[in-house]
């Protein structure tokens, strides 16, 4: 009987140890697909951008929503 209930209580917290490495939200979860996905089709080749056109991708994108330089310089000096 105790050997049923530690393989359940080790199965359980596989489950739970498992899950929560893709993030513990929907939204992490989704994230983490999208990209487990971008990086199946990238090309074989492909290398990662440097944290400088990392920048200036979020840069674009951030300017394509709202456009306002100073929300731009306030999200970066708050971290």
């Amino acid at each position: 009987m105790m050997a049923v209930a530690a393989f359940m209580v080790c199965g359980v917290t596989a489950f739970y140890t498992h899950r929560a490495a893709h993030g513990r939200t929907a939204e992490e979860r989704a994230a983490y697909w999208i990209g487990e996905k971008a990086g199946e089709q990238a090309p074989h080749d492909a290398k990662l951008p440097t944290p400088a056109e990392l920048n200036m991708m979020a840069q674009k994108y951030f300017e394509q929503g709202s456009g306002n330089k100073q929300n731009w310089d306030l999200s970066f000096e708050n971290g």
